[in-house]
């Protein structure tokens, strides 16, 4: 039985780029056990591994997650890998599946051998996480819909939309020959130079896109959901629409109630509107609540890892849709952030200022 949990985002990047470090430390059965989601940079791994040892006391990582192959999410894994005790190592690994997925791809030269081969340098770092695994004799696991880590529950992806959708379209994945003249003129805007504006915004008046999309390797993330001590807890990774549509459709076939219990969420991808719409956030944290100006309580939370220095991240606009739905939003600007229950008191340690309503947002993409 779990007593006592406490979760942390630990800072990454120091310019406009964010990454993900996450620990979730928790005591069951009077035995404390630690889940590291992502470990960021090489800098944030080592942080992650100190933080660990100062403020745990402990020398083993008992699940090691990496949510999908992006260097601010994976690079630090291998810090921990080489400088802690591991007991399990959850990674997707889209190497395996070159037999399965080479009619997808247009280079008829390759064989399954090479594709993988090739898969393998473009995923180098998330690579290196397994070989350090298999090395280290590590049991090495593939989070899919379903499987269990520790308390947590995997909600996406699931494996058939893995194999078959995601990985063929990985950017670090040859092309799709499907359609592939007809889909360059979709990057085109990619390279238009937007020039920033404000838009009002109000309480009732939401301004998120139903037609958002992301790419395959941001939707491949990992996508948990846990029920501690009546409390639901949610990691998102850098999924976008699809996933946690998905996420929110496994979760309704299984009885898992999200929008009820559901007290702490991870804002996806460091708060970029192109991840979230109306839509799927009323179905994954319910309608917005209504507004009281002098009865506003928001009594859930919602962290999001963005850089000290990022002025694009997270996005007012998407703070503004987590407020609505009664989550307060802490990001963590270049310092941890720490959300805890029945864990001590930590000496220097205060509360934090969550983000404030924003009433004239950036109308600009990411």
């Amino acid at each position: 039985m779990i007593t006592s949990y406490e979760i942390e985002f630990l800072p990454v990047g120091s310019g406009e780029k964010s990454g993900d470090c996450i620990l979730f430390h928790y005591v069951e059965d009077n035995v404390g056990k630690i889940i590291a989601y992502d470990g960021g940079t090489q800098t944030s791994g080592k942080a992650m591994v100190e933080h660990i040892k100062k403020y745990y006391g402990m020398d083993k990582i008992d699940y090691l997650i990496n949510s999908h192959p992006d260097g601010d999410h994976v690079s630090g894994l291998t810090y921990v890998l080489e400088n802690m005790q591991v007991g399990e190592v959850w990674i997707h690994q889209p190497w395996k599946y070159s037999a399965e997925i080479l009619d997808l791809f247009h280079d008829g030269r390759m064989t399954a051998n090479s594709l993988s081969e090739r898969m393998k340098t473009k995923l180098r770092l998330a690579h290196r996480v397994y070989e350090l695994a298999i090395e280290q004799s590590i049991p090495v696991y593939e989070p899919y819909a379903g499987a269990k880590i520790g308390p947590f529950t995997v909600l996406s992806p699931d494996e058939d939309w893995y194999k078959n959708t995601l990985v063929p379209d990985f950017s670090k994945t040859p092309p799709k020959a499907k359609m592939v003249f007809e889909n360059i003129m979709d990057g085109m805007e990619n390279f238009v130079e937007t020039v920033a504006k404000l838009l009002e915004e109000s309480w009732g008046d939401e301004n998120l896109p139903n037609n958002v999309q992301t790419s395959a390797e941001n939707n491949s993330s990992v996508v948990l959901y846990a029920n501690l001590l009546g409390r639901g807890f949610v990691l998102t990774g850098d999924s976008g629409v699809e996933a946690i549509d998905r996420a929110c459709i496994f979760a309704e076939r299984n009885n898992l109630r999200l929008k009820e219990d559901l007290k702490f969420v991870q804002v996806p991808h460091h708060g970029s509107r192109r991840n979230v719409s109306t839509t799927v956030l009323n179905r994954l944290l319910g309608e917005p609540i209504n507004f009281d100006a002098h009865n506003l309580t928001l009594n859930k939370t919602a962290f999001v890892s963005a850089s000290q220095s990022s002025k694009k991240h997270p996005r007012d606009r998407v703070v503004n849709a987590f407020m609505r739905r009664g989550f307060k939003v802490v990001a963590t600007k270049g310092s941890t952030k720490r959300h805890y229950n029945g864990m001590p008191e930590r000496a220097g340690w205060g509360s934090v200022t969550p983000l404030e309503f924003s009433y004239e947002v950036d109308d600009t993409d990411n």
